[in-house]
C-alpha cells in the first residue's frame, strides 16, 4: 500500500519546521554602552573560546547581533571570552587643506580603554546556553 502524497508532504513540512525552530544556534543580541549610558557607536563585539571567533557589528545605537559565519546564523552553545575591536572613530575635524595619512591618523579617537580589545584582559565572559540578550558596559580605566 502506497502512502498518500498529502501524508508524505505533511511529514516533510513537519520535519522542516522542527529543524528550523529547534536545531539552530542560539541568537545572542545586546547593546554596548559606556558607564554614563551613552552607546558605543562603532566597533565589533567578539566571542572566542580559542577555537572559533563569533562576531557582531556594533550599530550607531550600540546594539549588536552575534554571528558565526554569516549574519543571522547565531552562536554555538558554550563559554566564551568577550572583547571589542575596531572601536576607532573620527574625532574633531582636521584643520588642513590637504588630508594626508598623518592628519587622518591624528583625527581618530578611541574612547574604549585598551583592556577591552584583549580577550585575556577585558574581564568579560559569556556562557551561551540558548538565545539571550547580553549587554556590555564599558567602564573607564582606573587611574
Amino acid at each position: 500500500m502506497k502512502t498518500p502524497r498529502y501524508l508524505t508532504l505533511c511529514a516533510l513540512l513537519f520535519a522542516v519546521a522542527v529543524v528550523a525552530t529547534g536545531c539552530g544556534k542560539p541568537k545572542v543580541t545586546g547593546k554596548v554602552t559606556f558607564a554614563d549610558g551613552s552607546p558605543l557607536t562603532v566597533g565589533t563585539v567578539n566571542f572566542t573560546d580559542d577555537k572559533i571567533i563569533c562576531k557582531g557589528s556594533i550599530k550607531e545605537d550600540g546594539s549588536f547581533e552575534m554571528r558565526t559565519l554569516k549574519p543571522g546564523d547565531g552562536v554555538p552553545k558554550g563559554s566564551y571570552k568577550v572583547y571589542l575591536t575596531e572601536t576607532m572613530r573620527f574625532g574633531d575635524a582636521v584643520e588642513s587643506t590637504s588630508l594626508d595619512a598623518t592628519a587622518v591618523m591624528h583625527s581618530t579617537v578611541n574612547d574604549v580603554p585598551p583592556k577591552y580589545s584583549n580577550p585575556e584582559q577585558s574581564g568579560l565572559t559569556i556562557d551561551v546556553k540558548g538565545s539571550m540578550k547580553y549587554d556590555i558596559t564599558i567602564e573607564p580605566d582606573a587611574e
